[in-house]
Formats: C-alpha cells, sequence, structure tokens
C-alpha cells in the first residue's frame, strides 16, 4: 500500500562499558525521534531507553555472549501530527509505545581462521507488557576488515510476533503491537585516529513488513573507544 512520504530521524547514544573481563553494561537511548509527513507537523521527543547486562559465557574461538535489557517506557505513545491546513486532521506518530519490555538475547562468534573475518549468529526474545504480543527476533552477520583499517559487514535480521496480532492494540510507525519485518544491511567502520571510528549503514526491508514503512534507512555515527 502506498502512503505520502514518510521520513523519520532518530539520534541514539549507544554505549558499552566493562565491569569485568566477562560482563558489560549496555545503553541504547533514542535521545530525539522525529517522524513526519509532507501535509503533516511532526512528532517529535525522546524515545524509549534501553538498558542492559551481557555476559560471555564462552570465550576462544567461538565465543557466546547472552544478555537481558530492560527498555523502559519513557517516549511520549500519544504524539499526534496535525493537517497544516484542517487541524482536525490527525495521525498518531508517537515516539514510544508506553510499555515496559524485557529482552533476552545471545550471541555466538567464530573468526576465520588466519583471515580478518567474523560471522555471527543472533537470536533474541521480547517479554511485553500492557496487552502487547511477544516477539523474537534472529539474524546473521559476516565482517571482512580491509587494510586493517576498514571494516565492512553484511547483516540480515528478522523480528515477528510469537502469535497474530492484536488488532484493537495500538499500532503506529514501527511501535506498538505487530511490528515485523526483515532487512538485509550492508555496512562500514573506519579507524579514524586510535580511539575513533566512524561508521556508515544502509539498510532495506524485504520479505512480511507489519506496521512499518518500506524504503531505504540510512544510519551514521562516531564511535569512541577506550
Amino acid at each position: 500500500m502506498e502512503t505520502a512520504r514518510f521520513r523519520q530521524q532518530v539520534y541514539s547514544v549507544y554505549g558499552e562499558y566493562g565491569l569485568s573481563d566477562r560482563l558489560e553494561a549496555t545503553l541504547n537511548f533514542p535521545v530525539f525521534r522525529r517522524a513526519s509527513f509532507p501535509t503533516l507537523t511532526p512528532g517529535q521527543g525522546v524515545g524509549d531507553p534501553e538498558i542492559g547486562l551481557r555476559y560471555g559465557v564462552l570465550t576462544g574461538k567461538w565465543p557466546l555472549a547472552v544478555g537481558v535489557a530492560v527498555e523502559a517506557p519513557l517516549g511520549n505513545p500519544n504524539v499526534f501530527g496535525r493537517d497544516r491546513t484542517d487541524p482536525s486532521i490527525v495521525l498518531r506518530l508517537p515516539t514510544g509505545d508506553g510499555e515496559w519490555n524485557v529482552w533476552t538475547r545471545a550471541a555466538l562468534s567464530h573468526t576465520l581462521g588466519k583471515l580478518p573475518a567474523f560471522f555471527t549468529l543472533s537470536a533474541g526474545y521480547n517479554k511485553r507488557t500492557g496487552g502487547f504480543t511477544d516477539q523474537y527476533s534472529y539474524g546473521a552477520q559476516a565482517g571482512y576488515q580491509f587494510f586493517q583499517k576498514a571494516w565492512l559487514t553484511a547483516t540480515v535480521r528478522t523480528l515477528a510476533s510469537v502469535r497474530a496480532p492484536d488488532p484493537g492494540q495500538f499500532a503506529a510507525i514501527g511501535l506498538g503491537e505487530g511490528v515485523a519485518y526483515s532487512t538485509a544491511a550492508l555496512g562500514t567502520s573506519v579507524a579514524v585516529t586510535k580511539n575513533l571510528s566512524a561508521t556508515a549503514d544502509w539498510a532495506v526491508g524485504f520479505g512480511t513488513l507489519r506496521n512499518v514503512y518500506s524504503g531505504s534507512q540510512y544510519t551514521f555515527g562516531l564511535a569512541w573507544e577506550w
């Protein structure tokens, strides 16, 4: 189904902090989200932050990490865009879904011998609250390093509901009930200095797409490691 052109910008802070040689704390915080259509005022504000712990169960050639993360309902599910010429026409453009989420995830990685390459298999389960249907995810990523400076990665990921979604629940622009998609992505990370890297990713949806808008997604960032 085609609609008017939809645009969304998300500015996020992501961090990992080692608490021991196997345990680390993680933060993924969308500090500002903005969604817009050409004829509507935008919906914008802070998103839902996710805070978690990740533990290295196995090390060596086949490292395995498991983690638990909680997503807090800091965003506003009741933000509405209004038509610029007729304010009586409104559309929900939320910055959060108003619920607590508990994500359990696992990731298994392996380096390819002497090659500067790796692959990772991952899976996760999202225990939802507020009457929303639980979700699961799975994916894979492969990466290769060029010139000991730049990583190129390819990623596929799927998110789906464990059963048929409830049509009576709130759902809008990738938030709320029944969100489902598969994505394929290419990314790169280039070392600028010893501690600073620049990243860029491009992703596109395929397969089952529910409660999302299809189209290209571009992500740019800076990463600092110390």
